[in-house]
């Protein structure tokens, strides 16, 4: 068994294209490896210790936070 990798990518119909020297041909399986990337931006210690800092209420919500969700619908 021969093991070749290469780099694919989505088409507009769903499938994923595949090179054309291997699109045809019988006996041909595929593995698919997806990667995914982390996009999600993680706070850093520094910016973590600057929000406790900024942090000085000893009640969960602030009176501001508090007066917005009182005045809320309950119809929504």
């Amino acid at each position: 068994m021969k093991t070749l990798v290469f780099d694919s990518h989505l088409l507009p119909d769903g499938h994923l294209s595949c090179p054309k020297e291997f699109a045809r041909k019988k006996n041909v399986q595929f593995k698919v490896l997806v990667v995914f990337e982390e996009t999600e931006r993680q706070a850093s210690d520094q910016e973590l210790e600057q929000a406790a800092i900024q942090d000085t209420g000893d009640e969960f919500l602030s009176q501001n936070e508090l007066d917005y969700y009182l005045s809320l619908d309950e119809d929504v």
